[in-house]
């Protein structure tokens, strides 16, 4: 074999290992690349990254094209590698061994370790520099990466679909863009308060029938009059002779502009309607009924069509927001941290929020309703007394004061913090 052709093979064994590196380095690219960045880029106008994000959207052909060129590049450049070695070493046996052996290392470290970590660190600007190129290649293999992904698809028809994203994968990857600083902490509470909205059922948030102040659809003004004045409520449901008969609500704007001097007003004629709902409705479609139907408030139904309690629009929407105090509110947090790492809670509160909150993995035993007092209620089986304790395999729970056999508060504390005596 002439020098020339030596030569000739020599630099084609060149280009075979830089077209094996760019192979590699593009799937790594189109592998690692942070989509969304690709599509805000399209968005404001970029061309380049408009086909980008079109190539990266359909993957199994990306990834067939390359994994073809891969193949192709790598076993073309190992025949000519042998070819070349078996000239110059003048033996078989010793030039395909030395060609492995050469090859081997090269396509380790210059077709693949090499490419795929430098185009790892810059994903996006190697996949924008390339994709003319791969628009070509693409282009090329087509007919090829047509027959393998149609019989990859046959193989895998009866697979399930895997979503690309679990909401519980997204509340992760926002909590780890909040710790390297690119959200705020309380934008990453909003964000996330948002994702797990629809999980949230409206029995979760009602003020319960108990707690309701309401009136009969027959009282007189004044005493509408005092009952806004002492609760300082905006509004508040009439019924019918029984609580379980809702027939609307009276809101204080309407009371007092039209109602409360005027004779010939009666309530009837200012009441607005609310929505009835069962407990198992998520509060996002809640919310989207309420919003359609220009009505603040719901009431919740039992199995029976019975009254469980309320739901007002500013109850949806503190839990996509936190607390919303105005200035007739009596502020009293549900959940308080003591200075020994207890916590002192409300009767109403969610014992899953507590739960979380303090960072202890949750068994509920059975127990399928949400609030802390319902939890204590459920494990002692009869009505708690101030003192009296329910234990957890990592929590005890002591009931610290109750009112009208209600649990008003309770301390939730840590196993790893033993309980302190509460009945002192």
């Amino acid at each position: 074999m002439t020098a020339v052709s030596l030569a000739i093979m020599a630099s084609a064994l060149a280009v075979l290992i830089i077209l094996s590196a760019f192979f590699s380095a593009s799937e790594t690219a189109f592998t690692s690349l942070n989509r969304i960045r690709i599509k805000n880029m399209a968005n404001e106008g970029d061309r380049r990254a408009k086909r980008t994000l079109a190539i990266s959207e359909n993957y199994d052909r990306l990834l067939t094209t390359l994994l073809v060129g891969n193949n192709l590049v790598n076993i073309a450049a190992s025949s000519i590698a042998t070819l070349l070695f078996v000239s110059l070493l003048q033996d078989e046996g010793t030039g395909a061994l030395a060609a492995t052996v050469v090859m081997v290392i090269l396509l380790l470290i210059f077709g693949e370790i090499t490419p795929k970590s430098m185009a790892k660190r810059n994903a996006e600007g190697f996949a924008l520099r390339v994709t003319p190129m791969l628009d070509i290649v693409i282009t090329v293999f087509t007919p090829v990466t047509y027959l393998f992904t149609a019989l990859t698809k046959r193989l895998s028809r009866n697979r399930e679909e895997v979503p690309t994203m679990t909401e519980d994968e997204l509340v992760v990857m926002i909590e780890e863009i909040e710790e390297e600083g690119t959200l705020e902490k309380r934008e990453s509470e909003l964000i996330k308060s948002a994702i797990q909205f629809d999980d949230i059922r409206v029995g979760e948030i009602i003020t319960p029938r108990v707690d309701v102040v309401a009136t009969d659809v027959r009282s007189d003004k004044e005493s509408m009059r005092r009952l806004f004045r002492e609760t300082g409520f905006s509004r508040i449901p009439l019924y019918d002779g029984t609580i379980d008969r809702v027939v609307g609500v009276v809101s204080a704007k309407d009371f007092f502009n039209r109602c409360s001097d005027d004779e010939g007003v009666k309530l009837t004629d200012i009441i607005r309607p609310v929505r009835f709902v069962p407990e198992s409705t998520n509060i996002a479609t809640l919310l989207n009924d309420l919003q359609k139907s220009k009505v603040h408030m719901a009431v919740v139904l039992d199995t029976y069509g019975g009254t469980l309690g309320i739901v007002s629009l500013e109850d949806i929407l503190e839990e996509l927001v936190g607390e919303i105090w105005d200035e007739s509110d009596d502020i009293q947090y549900s959940m308080v941290r003591e200075s020994d790492g207890s916590y002192s809670v409300l009767g109403e509160t969610n014992i899953y929020d507590v739960m979380d909150e303090m960072g202890i993995r949750f068994d509920p035993e059975g127990y399928n309703d949400h609030s802390v007092s319902g939890y204590i209620h459920y494990k002692l089986g009869k009505i708690p007394s101030r003192g009296d304790k329910v234990e957890g395999d990592a929590f005890t729970i002591v009931v610290k004061s109750t009112k009208n056999r209600r649990i008003k508060e309770a301390l939730v504390v840590p196993k790893a913090l033993p309980p302190e005596d509460q009945d002192d």
